[in-house]
């Protein structure tokens, strides 16, 4: 799992789904450090176009879908869902008593199914149950997969925004910049300096670009911001600090368990505890410079 949890809601009555507080079921998952994508389906076509049902964390499904198909409750749905070999969570909720929602459940013979009311509380038990199954995905060797990957985004956000600003720069101004992050990259490792020179001969930027770690890649794009003044990033918070720096103990420190709630990190003669405070702090910031990072590359 990604920093996104995609939801599949599924009822006939597109009132119903309109009257439904999206807005503070999003703002409830950006606390926990998490982008959430609602995907509201009217009919049984658009569920079905969206088998096999693995892009979804969790779907929800109306017992009462007498507009879908004669003859068809939400349980024919959710059955189809099984079918596919899936344990995704599914909330089968109604208006009506929950004893048909059980007795529907129990003919069928289907497994992992919470059940809710339509009329009391939808949301906060679509909360509690997404809620539990983002906690199971939230151990360390998780965590520290999602945010090597959620950075290793960033990193291609990051070179975008760099290349845009950069190639809007005079010649002298390009030069100039170019040279010190040569001269600074010249001074890491000799390893690299095949592949720079490579760069240099072909004033080639995206063969400078590659060369560059993701603290790097960070620095560049605030050393362009002094020079580009439509380049709001300087004042966007500290991307370092908040996100790489944290990365690296993951990525590279030595766990040391400290208790059942708390890691402590070891890396380069400095500590950092890790617990759920940080985890989530941690996943906040990087759906916060995703979030950022995008809209500076694509305009969007």
């Amino acid at each position: 799992m990604r920093l996104t949890y995609s939801i599949l809601w599924f009822d006939d009555d597109e009132e119903y789904l309109e009257s439904v507080d999206l807005d503070y079921i999003r703002t409830e998952f950006s606390k926990w450090g998490f982008n959430c994508e609602l995907n509201l389906v009217h009919d049984k076509g658009e569920f079905d176009n969206a088998a096999p049902y693995q892009d979804y964390d969790l779907i929800l499904v109306d017992y009462s879908l007498e507009s879908v198909e004669d003859g068809l409750y939400g349980q024919d749905f959710i059955k189809k869902v099984r079918e596919q070999q899936l344990l995704t969570d599914v909330i089968f909720y109604s208006s009506h008593a929950i004893s048909h929602l059980w007795d529907a459940i129990r003919k069928e013979k289907l497994e992992g199914i919470f059940i809710a009311s339509r009329n009391n509380g939808i949301n906060d038990k679509l909360l509690r149950v997404a809620k539990q199954s983002i906690h199971k995905i939230l151990d360390l060797e998780n965590l520290r997969g999602i945010v090597m990957a959620e950075v290793g985004n960033n990193d291609e956000y990051l070179k975008k925004i760099a290349k845009n600003s950069f190639e809007g720069l005079p010649e002298i101004g390009q030069k100039e910049l170019f040279q010190s992050y040569v001269n600074k990259i010249s001074e890491q490792s000799d390893n690299h300096l095949k592949k720079l020179e490579n760069a240099v001969n072909k004033s080639n930027f995206d063969e400078l670009f590659c060369l560059f770690d993701s603290a790097k890649k960070w620095n560049f794009c605030q050393s362009l911001a002094k020079v580009v003044p439509d380049l709001k990033i300087k004042d966007q918070g500290d991307y370092m600090a908040d996100v790489l720096q944290k990365r690296n103990f993951l990525a590279h420190g030595i766990p040391i368990k400290q208790d059942d709630k708390s890691l402590k990190f070891n890396h380069m003669g400095k500590e950092y505890i890790f617990d759920d405070v940080e985890s989530e702090l941690i996943r906040v910031s990087l759906t916060k410079y995703a979030a950022l990072f995008k809209r500076l590359a694509t305009g969007e």
